[in-house]
């Protein structure tokens, strides 16, 4: 039993010296991936590497979380970031130094918990208000104010399930209980829209889709349970182009009043125009319709917040 002890560490310490203790994986492996979170980086000095180390850690946030950018806190989670391990693989011909930077993933946690209980807070004050107003119509400012509360929010919960030891989100049912009210409440208004005119389908489809997006609710205009109406008159021209010919051209235009149907008052109106030119005369007012069409979308959004702000 002695000697099969003994040839079985000989074996044991044959298999270690034979090991690479150069590479990054080697490195990496000693620290738990539960507790840290562990990046590495090159360059042909200790400064370089360590360095590289470093951006590699921001850069792994910005790459694993959508519109991570827009926090603060992506600036605090890199700078708390620690250089554990800098050396030169002798093994290379290259002889490039490598580093290891290393993130406690509690102490990311606690980073990122304080900024989510503020907005948290922020949101349950306008929450609160929602919900002491059963209006569909009124009170609506407090939702338009938690619009941009809610984005900084997600992207918090993102990179906290990205980052947490459990690699799960922050007070996920508080947050989500907010987002539903503001959903609700939002959906819960429908706004009336139509296109009359030429070849109006592309343009009616942009605008439905950019009211739905908002969370509004777009409807026909029969629905007489609308709050709010969106109503286009579309024209399409064709002209000859003197600077490029053989080209078969549109010109749309669409003029877009806005109404609250509840006071009887226009809120908002504007015309927009583009055009286009292919081979085919179809295709260009296809173009020039879908082209309007982007327009009018994201300018009736701007005018629907703007004017919920003030409900």
């Amino acid at each position: 039993m002695k000697r099969l002890m003994i040839v079985f560490a000989a074996a044991l310490l044959c298999a270690c010296s034979g090991m690479n203790k150069n590479t990054i994986s080697y490195q990496a492996g000693k620290y738990d991936p539960a507790a840290y979170y562990v990046v590495s980086g090159t360059g042909e000095t200790k400064e370089a590497a360590s360095a590289n180390a470093m951006a590699n850690m921001k850069q792994s946030f910005i790459r694993s979380v959508a519109d991570v950018q827009i926090i603060d806190e992506l600036d605090d989670l890199a700078s708390n970031a620690k250089i554990e391990k800098v050396w030169k693989d002798k093994s290379s011909q290259t002889k490039r130094y490598f580093a290891i930077a290393v993130l406690k993933r509690q102490i990311a946690e606690q980073i990122l918990q304080a900024p989510a209980n503020e907005l948290d807070a922020r949101l349950g004050a306008y929450a609160s208000q929602l919900q002491t107003n059963n209006d569909k119509f009124s009170g609506l400012r407090a939702a338009m104010s938690m619009e941009n509360l809610i984005v900084k929010r997600n992207v918090l919960q993102d990179l906290y399930a990205f980052i947490s030891q459990d690699r799960i989100g922050y007070e996920t049912e508080r947050f989500e209980n907010y987002k539903k009210l503001y959903n609700d409440r939002l959906s819960a208004v429908k706004v009336a829209a139509v296109v009359r005119g030429d070849s109006h389908e592309e343009l009616l489809s942009k605008i439905v889709s950019g009211i739905n997006k908002m969370g509004l609710s777009a409807v026909g205009p029969e629905d007489k349970t609308a709050l709010m109406s969106v109503e286009v008159q579309a024209k399409v021209d064709g002209y000859e182009s003197e600077k490029v010919k053989g080209l078969e051209w549109a010109a749309t235009s669409a003029a877009v009043n806005m109404r609250d149907l509840e006071a009887g008052t226009t809120f908002a109106s504007f015309t927009l125009h583009d055009r286009a030119g292919t081979g085919r005369k179809a295709d260009s007012v296809r173009k020039s319709m879908q082209a309007v069409g982007v327009k009018a979308a994201d300018e009736i959004v701007l005018n629907l917040k703007k004017y919920l702000k003030t409900k």
